[in-house]
């Protein structure tokens, strides 16, 4: 029996510690916006970026979905495992 809760234990520290490196990987934490006008009207430009802690592009749904994988893969891992008998 406790076998299986340290088992159980580990998958959700390792879910955990995949939210932890998702977050690190895609959570927009900067961003940013330029402009660039032009004398004609209508043909100025805008945008904005957003990039997460390392520096890579993101977004918030980008972040959002990853996080929701993460946590149903852990879910499915735990009930798998309480499924089991020994």
């Amino acid at each position: 029996m406790k076998h299986r809760e340290r088992s159980s234990a580990s998958i959700a520290y390792l879910g955990a510690a995949g939210l932890v490196g998702i977050s690190i990987l895609f959570a927009p934490v900067i961003s940013g916006g330029w402009c660039a006008d032009a004398p004609i009207e209508g043909a100025s430009v805008c945008g904005s970026i957003q990039r997460s802690l390392i520096g890579i592009d993101t977004n918030i749904w980008l972040w959002t979905i990853s996080s929701a994988a993460v946590v149903v893969a852990t879910v499915v891992a735990l009930r798998k495992r309480r499924l089991r008998k020994p």
